[in-house]
C-alpha cells in the first residue's frame, strides 16, 4: 500500500466493517487498476455491491467513489513518479508536496472546525505546549499571529511548567499541544489529569493513530512522511505542522470576522 493509502486506512479503522478490510485488501493488490474501474467493476472484482463500495469510501472519510478514485489516481502516480526519481531532491519534493496536499485535505475535512474556534473565541485562557523545540518554535509563531488579532496565547515553555500550570486550567480554558508522533510516555500523567478536570484539548499530530488524541477533544492532523518513530523527530522540515497552525488561525480569524 501507498504511505497515504496506509495512513487513512488506519486513521479510520474503528470505522470499518470486516467487508470494508476485505475491499481494501483487493484495493491494495491492484491500486494502480482501480482508478481505470467504474464502481460497478470494482464491485464485480470484489464480489460486493455498488452500495458497499460507496459505503466502504465514506467510512474513510471520502464523500464516495469519485473522490476515492481520485485519491488513488493521484497515489498511483506518486508511486509511478518515485520509481523513475533519479534525482533525491525531485523525491524530495515530491515527498513534500504530498505532505501539503494531504495536509490540506485533512484540514478542510475535519468537521469540529466552528465548535473549535467557538471554544478559542470563549476561552478564559488559551495554552499552548509543544512536546519538542521544533514544535514550541511552530506554536510562538503561531501565538504571534493571534496576538495580531488582539487574541493572547499563553506560550507553556517546557515540562515542568506545564505541570505546574495543570493545577490552574479549568473547563473554560484551552490547550493546544503540537506533537509530532503523539507519543505521551513522558507526560501521560499531566494529560490524564487535566482530561479529568475537564479542560478541552487540541492536539495537533502527525496523521495516524496516536494516544495523544486519545485525551483530546479536538485533533487536528498533519502529514510528514520522515519521521523516525524511534526518536521521534523529524529529517524534514515542519513545514506541515506550520500549516495546520496557518490554517487554524486563518480559520479562526475569518470565523471572528463572520461572528462578530
Amino acid at each position: 500500500m501507498g504511505s497515504s493509502f496506509d495512513r487513512i486506512v488506519n486513521q479510520s479503522y474503528r470505522n470499518l466493517t470486516d467487508i470494508d478490510i476485505q475491499v481494501l485488501q483487493k484495493i491494495s493488490d491492484e491500486m494502480e487498476l482501480v482508478p481505470q474501474m467504474s464502481i460497478g467493476e470494482l464491485a464485480e472484482r470484489c464480489n460486493v455491491s455498488t452500495a458497499t463500495i460507496v459505503r466502504m469510501t465514506r467510512h474513510l472519510g471520502f464523500e464516495g467513489y469519485s473522490d476515492f478514485k481520485y485519491f488513488l489516481r493521484h497515489e498511483s502516480k506518486l508511486g509511478r513518479g518515485k520509481r523513475r526519481a533519479t534525482s533525491s531532491a525531485t523525491a524530495a519534493s515530491a515527498a513534500v508536496a504530498e505532505d501539503i496536499t494531504q495536509t490540506i485535505r485533512l484540514f478542510e475535512r475535519t468537521n469540529q472546525l466552528d465548535e473549535l474556534y467557538a471554544r478559542m473565541a470563549g476561552a478564559r485562557k488559551v495554552y499552548a505546549f509543544g512536546t519538542g523545540y521544533g514544535q514550541r518554535l511552530m506554536l510562538e509563531d503561531f501565538c504571534r499571529c493571534m496576538q495580531m488579532i488582539g487574541r493572547d496565547v499563553v506560550m507553556i515553555p517546557a515540562t515542568g511548567e506545564l505541570r505546574l500550570v495543570k493545577q490552574y486550567l479549568g473547563k473554560d480554558d484551552l490547550l493546544i499541544i503540537a506533537s509530532l508522533s503523539g507519543c505521551v510516555d513522558r507526560y501521560r500523567d499531566v494529560f490524564q489529569t487535566i482530561s479529568v478536570c475537564g479542560t478541552p484539548i487540541v492536539s495537533i499530530t502527525n496523521l495516524g493513530n496516536n494516544e495523544l488524541a486519545s485525551y483530546t477533544a479536538y485533533n487536528l492532523y498533519f502529514q510528514n512522511g520522515n519521521i523516525f518513530d524511534d526518536i521521534n523527530m523529524s529529517s524534514s522540515s515542519f513545514v506541515t505542522m506550520h500549516l495546520v497552525l496557518h490554517l487554524l488561525f486563518e480559520g479562526f480569524k475569518e470565523w471572528l470576522e463572520l461572528n462578530d
